[in-house]
């Protein structure tokens, strides 16, 4: 009798099969054909082992074979410094089982006393996604710079091992939208106090420098009201601030936000201000797909996430198997989501 307790092992399932350990060995790890073992017998083993509940010690035949059908995700314990929206991690996940592997998820606490994590000193993973994109510990960097596994950055700007969204054009082309229907003063906002830092994620210079590239282009002034001091831990300081743009007698028609974070402010200072959205303001925001579920209300620039967690989880796959030190980095282009915030010029400011 068989204790429920107990593992099923592969001596008794070679036992009630009526065969060698060798060949149920060789049928469970998917070598029966090498070792021309029939089709019957394959079939009884598999048949046995279902009915004995058998499941195999991933981390056993880990070890023998040096593949884990694993790969780490490693990510901050603090807010701000790892993202990974439902979206992004619901698609790793899904294109990882493509490939027949699982994901661990190693997070990095700030207050750990441990220099390095345990994913870098034990093995327990084929590869590594590194969803840490500011404020990277020093020990952890070169830690990812000495291990042997293949990595690849998530939402990182790099020239090699690294998927990450093109911040730059999507700037670039929001604006061009805003001036294609007829817009001439389109002012540009990023509340986040800690992006003022030089250090600050690659998105906040990139879309700065997309919009003011437009704006150059079409011989229009630069209205970046990004403001100086810290507005970002209060919504009332984020409602002045866009009141006091919004009332000024040379007001901006339209607003391109770094972040969706900023759009209830600014629909409350255009309500307190009698400004109709998007017939006297129109409003472009950067958002992530999975703001789509919790009631995105802006025309928005989209973060590719499906596509960022495809093309990651296919770049490591490959320098898995090729083994490849440098892969050349991938850059993705975002998705335009027209919310019915953008209009035409309101023509008695244009004029």
């Amino acid at each position: 009798m068989i204790n429920s307790n107990m593992p099923i092992t592969l001596k008794e399932i070679a036992f009630r099969a009526g065969v060698d350990i060798s060949v149920v060995s060789r049928v469970l790890n998917d070598k029966a054909d090498q070792y021309r073992i029939s089709k019957i017998c394959q079939e009884k083993v598999k048949k046995v082992a279902v009915d004995l509940g058998y499941v195999p010690n991933a981390y056993a035949v880990g070890i023998k074979t040096g593949e884990f059908h694993c790969v780490a995700l490693l990510q901050s314990g603090m807010a701000g410094k790892s993202y990974l929206p439902e979206k992004l991690v619901s698609e790793i996940h899904r294109n990882l089982e493509k490939e027949d592997k699982h994901l661990l998820l190693a997070n990095l606490p700030e207050d750990s006393n441990q220099d390095i994590p345990k994913i870098f000193r034990s093995l327990m993973a084929d590869g590594l996604i590194v969803n840490y994109y500011q404020d990277l510990p020093p020990q952890i960097r070169r830690a990812i710079a000495k291990t042997s596994m293949p990595t690849v950055w998530m939402n990182y700007r790099m020239q090699y091992n690294s998927v990450y969204p093109d911040s730059y054009s999507a700037a670039k082309k929001a604006t061009e939208h805003l001036i294609s229907l007829g817009h001439t003063r389109i002012a540009y906002c990023n509340v986040y106090f800690n992006d003022l830092r030089k250090d600050a994620h690659y998105s906040v210079s990139e879309r700065r420098q997309g919009y003011t590239e437009a704006m150059k282009n079409a011989s229009l002034e630069i209205m970046d009201i990004t403001p100086e001091h810290r507005v970002d831990d209060v919504m009332d300081k984020q409602i002045e601030l866009f009141e006091s743009v919004l009332k000024s007698k040379n007001r901006p028609t339209a607003i391109l936000l770094y972040w969706s974070f900023s759009m209830p402010a600014v629909q409350m200072a255009a309500y307190r201000l009698n400004l109709n959205i998007p017939k006297d303001l129109s409003i472009i925001t950067f958002a992530c797909e999975s703001h789509q579920r919790i009631g995105l209300t802006a025309t928005a620039m989209l973060e590719p996430e499906t596509d960022m967690a495809q093309q990651a989880v296919a770049m490591l796959a490959q320098k898995m198997q090729t083994r490849d030190v440098n892969t050349p980095s991938v850059k993705l282009d975002y998705y335009f989501l027209d919310m019915g915030t953008c209009d035409k010029a309101p023509s008695a400011v244009t004029e």
